[in-house]
């Protein structure tokens, strides 16, 4: 399904806070390989479905390496997560120290 248009332009259907993030927040339900929209351009096609308020991979992040979001990390991943997948608890992990006890 292609995205949304206003007045020819494409509305976008994921956001990203910060440059340096490598996921965005879906605005809206993206299904599987529909093309994830951020500033109003394509950005990467959803390897699979993204539900609204969860986070899509914009960019290939290996295991253990951080998830960034607001320009910091938030998690780190727990398997090698590729460009397009839903980012979520079954992928990711807590990063170690920011937890207090």
């Amino acid at each position: 399904m292609p995205p949304a248009t206003v007045e020819g332009a494409v509305r976008s259907n994921a956001l990203r806070v910060h440059d340096s993030d490598n996921v965005a927040v879906a605005v809206q339900r993206i299904a599987k390989g529909d093309t994830v929209v951020i500033g109003g351009g394509p950005f990467c096609q959803a390897a699979e479905d993204i539900e609204l308020g969860h986070k899509v991979a914009l960019a290939a992040i290996a295991s253990g390496h951080d998830v960034v979001r607001y320009g910091e990390p938030i998690v780190r991943a727990a398997c090698d997560i590729q460009r397009g997948q839903w980012v979520h608890v079954h992928n990711t992990q807590p990063v170690p120290g920011h937890l207090k006890e």
